[in-house]
């Protein structure tokens, strides 16, 4: 097993492939210590996962090994919704099929994911649910699930249509326009939220509690983090996501009205431990109303 720096350290490496690069580029990247990447690096040239020559660094065949057990091999996607504030763009097709200057948003989530080799892929679908059919022709390895009572529900309904698929996987939104790809990597060592840094907000938003982890999920904060649909969870938290997804939805007075990450956030909060994978508010363009989509994508002010 990797400890912290040496994963943090590792992927760095693989990621950026044979090249040139000073202990404080790392530390400046990955974001810790110079003297904890300096230990990093002589642990893992002792092990065999590194070659080291000056400042040229490549990751070595045993050193792919070593992170084979953090990489992610599946993803499972919530696009059930109907986005009512995208109307009319949402008319006849669901939000993540919408077009963005002739790309479809899901196609930027998807594009990332099969980038890094992800392609056990589950669709969760309801709102005009036939469209999705059209992705296949890109994706043919999609599988599609259908959640016929998406209107009816909140979306922990669909997580329950996939509970079986969820372990050891990203988990995510469908409607997401992601223009930087790089937010989805190959590796990931702990449960984990996407998050960007805010002053003050009025939408989803969580802060980090002295331990590292996530806290105070609720809409509306400052000094925070914007809450992002794209998380990962480990096998472990995966199993725990499960029981009690199922748990609350069977069982809760108001267990089929909860947003599924409700769960480990705030009604089973004290099971998990999740934190916070920041990235910044340009590496994803969250389009709320037409309004916005149409000063994205001046095609739409026409209609």
């Amino acid at each position: 097993m990797l400890d912290r720096y040496q994963f943090e350290t590792l992927t760095f490496i693989e990621k950026n492939g044979k090249k040139d690069c000073s202990i404080r580029k790392i530390a400046d990247d990955i974001r810790i210590s110079g003297t904890a990447v300096m230990k990093a690096l002589d642990d893992m040239s002792q092990l065999n996962y590194i070659h080291r020559d000056g400042e040229l660094i490549e990751i070595l065949p045993d050193g792919i090994a070593a992170l084979e057990p953090y990489r992610v091999k599946k993803a499972v996607i919530m696009a059930a919704g109907f986005g009512s504030r995208m109307m009319p763009a949402t008319q006849d097709r669901p939000k993540p099929l919408v077009t963005v200057n002739g790309k479809r948003i899901i196609d930027t989530l998807l594009d990332a994911l099969v980038e890094i080799g992800i392609h056990d892929i589950t669709i969760v679908r309801g709102y005009k649910k036939e469209r999705f059919d059209e992705i296949l022709e890109k994706y043919p390895f999609i599988k599609l699930v259908d959640n016929d009572i998406y209107d009816q529900t909140n979306n922990i309904s669909s997580a329950m249509k996939v509970l079986d698929e969820i372990d050891n996987c990203y988990l995510c939104e469908a409607d997401l326009y992601i223009t930087n790809p790089d937010i989805i990597t190959k590796y990931q060592y702990a449960s984990n939220i996407l998050g960007a840094y805010s002053l003050e907000t009025d939408d989803w938003s969580f802060k980090m509690d002295e331990a590292g982890y996530i806290s105070n999920y609720q809409k509306g904060n400052t000094y925070c983090y914007n809450y992002y649909g794209i998380s990962y969870w480990t096998k472990d938290d995966s199993e725990k996501l499960r029981n009690d997804f199922k748990d609350v939805y069977d069982n809760e007075v108001d267990g089929k009205d909860y947003f599924w990450e409700f769960i480990p956030l705030v009604l089973r909060k004290e099971r998990y431990n999740v934190e916070i994978r920041q990235c910044q508010k340009s590496d994803i363009m969250e389009i709320d109303n037409y309004y916005e989509l149409a000063q994205l994508d001046p095609t739409y002010k026409e209609v």
